[in-house]
């Protein structure tokens, strides 16, 4: 690009200008500017950003930018925006965060979410949608996961992926398995959910930050014989995930299909139609630790299966609900999730998830050599869940992730993600902590469990500052669990 723009550069003639001379008086600070350069017929459109713009401005969490979007949409975008939703952006694609009600004087008004150190606009809204999914049922729309077929004529696609994923994908048709696709020092790659199909078809999904890695990493162990057959579905199936104690009976409501958890089972997958729609994926997981399921239906079908949920959803105070709430529920149900918290340098043993290997089978995948070595070593650092006491949501700042966390005065880790926990009244943060020396190098732990969890220690993270006592916990918390109410009366004004 210099190549071709030097002859402007070095060109001194004030009368005339240049193009680089005069293009900023032609733009404002949030636009991208688009012009030509004709040299040897050859034409290059420069997009310049208006960088130190961005680069010095004050960063809020999770900011999002106003240009360049509406890249990637759902094909509910339009619905969900007339419903109030307040769109983000993750892999060019427009997901809907929250939503405003209808009695709120913003509704319609904002694009993108306001932002803030403390606690933000959307709080209200949040806990109105978190509340549904525990109350009532939800709707959220994960159009944006990506998504994957794997397939061959014979056993060859369970032969790769058995090689590929650190969990047993080997199951019953039908069923699914949350997995790790490890690299050869044991770290996260991927972070999926494989459903078999069929025999030698299996459906696999991940977060959207994850589709043009995922795909790479998948490409990049075919066989070379070509047996195996890898396509990014993504764009085919949109997501709808129904949550909360209603969504089997509105499920029920709207398809023929048994939804009883004897004939519909967590963690399998079925077939079914939904209204007029066919061939729709139902699979009995939410990825919030709430009871539902996610319809992965082909996309020509999505308005219609959306608007048959909302109208039978009627009867049981169905509202949308966006990726805050989603954060909010995982976050509190102490999930992990890719990018945020995994990594590829992070291992199932530091987090938690040795029971979903099968490093003790005599199958081989990708790190199991590095993960037998941690187990007899020992690991550094462990994936915990710190609870703080005295933290006043309405006035302290808030965490966003990155804070420091302590050990009895001694830094141990840095929070990942965090959020405020609606059913603890707590707010909740995720991250890794591990005992270091006295040159600040990690020590390798066999019961690094006991190390966190021993009762004479204290902890406290650093918000701004300030150090807010902690209680960490390793394990899911014991949160209750709202059953299906047949005399539920619908109740969406929740004070």
């Amino acid at each position: 690009m210099l190549h071709y723009l030097q002859p402007y550069i070095e060109e001194d003639d004030e009368d005339e200008g240049s193009p680089v001379d005069d293009v900023g008086d032609e733009i404002d600070d949030e636009s991208d500017v688009d012009f030509d350069v004709e040299e040897e017929k050859c034409v290059i459109i420069i997009l310049i950003p208006l960088l130190p713009v961005n680069h010095y401005a004050l960063k809020y969490p999770r900011e999002e930018y106003k240009t360049g979007r509406k890249l990637r949409c759902s094909p509910l975008h339009t619905r969900l925006e007339v419903a109030g939703a307040v769109f983000g952006e993750t892999m060019a694609y427009e997901r809907a965060m929250y939503f405003h009600n209808p009695d709120d004087d913003n509704f319609g008004k904002e694009s993108s979410p306001m932002w803030s150190w403390s606690k933000p606009r959307w709080f209200e809204s949040v806990q109105e949608e978190y509340w549904a999914c525990k109350e009532r049922v939800c709707l959220m729309d994960m159009s944006s996961f990506a998504k994957f077929e794997v397939r061959s004529r014979g056993e060859e696609a369970t032969a790769y992926l058995q090689e590929l994923c650190s969990n047993n994908i080997d199951t019953d048709v039908g069923n699914m398995v949350h997995t790790g696709m490890q690299n050869a020092q044991g770290g996260f790659e991927n972070d999926c959910t494989v459903a078999r199909l069929d025999q030698n078809h299996y459906f696999i999904i991940c977060p959207a930050t994850q589709q043009t890695r995922a795909i790479a990493w998948l490409e990049r162990h075919l066989p070379r014989n070509g047996s195996v057959q890898v396509t990014d579905a993504t764009s085919m199936f949109s997501g709808i995930n129904i949550i909360g104690p209603h969504a089997q009976q509105l499920l029920a409501d709207v398809s023929d299909f048994p939804t009883n958890k004897s004939d519909f089972r967590p963690m399998t997958v079925n077939l079914i139609d939904v209204g007029h729609a066919s061939s729709v994926r139902a699979m009995r997981l939410t990825h919030t630790g709430e009871d539902g399921f996610i319809l992965y239906i082909p996309s020509e079908y999505a308005l219609h299966v959306y608007d048959a949920l909302i109208t039978a959803g009627k009867d049981y105070g169905i509202r949308n609900a966006g990726y805050y709430a989603l954060r909010h529920l995982r976050i509190e149900n102490f999930f992990a999730f890719w990018g945020l918290d995994l990594s590829d340098k992070t291992t199932p043993l530091e987090c938690g998830r040795g029971f979903r290997t099968k490093i003790d089978g005599p199958d081989h995948f990708i790190g199991k050599e590095a993960l037998l070595k941690q187990r007899r070593e020992g690991v550094a650092q462990r994936f915990t869940q710190l609870v703080l006491d005295d933290f006043d949501v309405h006035q302290d700042l808030w965490p966003w992730g990155g804070e420091p966390v302590y050990r009895n005065g001694k830094f141990v880790g840095l929070t990942t993600t965090c959020s405020y926990g609606f059913t603890l009244e707590k707010m909740v943060c995720l991250g890794f902590l591990g005992e270091r020396d006295a040159n600040g190098k990690m020590i390798m732990q066999t019961n690094i469990n006991d190390w966190v969890l021993n009762k004479e220690a204290k902890y406290e993270v650093d918000i701004a500052g300030i150090r807010f006592p902690a209680r960490p916990g390793i394990y899911t918390p014991k949160i209750s669990v709202q059953t299906l109410d047949p005399l539920f009366v619908p109740a969406p004004n929740r004070g």
